[in-house]
């Protein structure tokens, strides 16, 4: 009895090791993955604000090349321009919910993975289990 006590509580440490073990793995899993989802996040900012500043240095030449246009005329640049801005923060937009989506899409998948080696692992605990009994 002692002996199947002590083997038990060795089996018990074993499988929670291993279940330890696949829980360390996963949290290195999202970590490096929210890294990468970070940094890609960061560059699509950066060439969003570059995609600005272009924006804007071409608006600011045709306003100068418009100088003498009459009302009627720099109101019509007026209007493109901010067309032109609203277009750009839509696309960003679009670029931005694209990206989550895709990230959110990676992160799923990943956390299938996990639960289906917990699952296969479990499965495996138990029949070593009733082979055990």
């Amino acid at each position: 009895m002692a002996q199947e006590d002590t083997s038990a509580a060795v089996t018990g440490q074993r499988h929670a090791a291993e279940h330890a073990d696949v829980e360390r793995r996963h949290a290195d899993d999202h970590a490096q993955v929210s890294q990468r989802h970070l940094g890609a996040h960061e560059e699509l900012y950066a060439r969003h604000g570059s995609d600005h500043t272009l924006l804007a240095s071409r608006h600011s030449g045709e306003r100068e090349k418009a100088a003498d246009a009459t009302f009627t005329q720099k109101a019509a640049l007026s209007a493109r321009h901010g067309a032109q801005h609203v277009v750009m923060e839509v696309r960003h937009a679009a670029q931005l919910a694209w990206m989550d989506a895709r990230d959110a899409g990676e992160r799923l998948r990943m956390d299938q993975r996990h639960a289906a080696e917990l699952l296969a692992q479990e499965r495996r605990h138990a029949r070593e289990d009733r082979r055990r009994a």
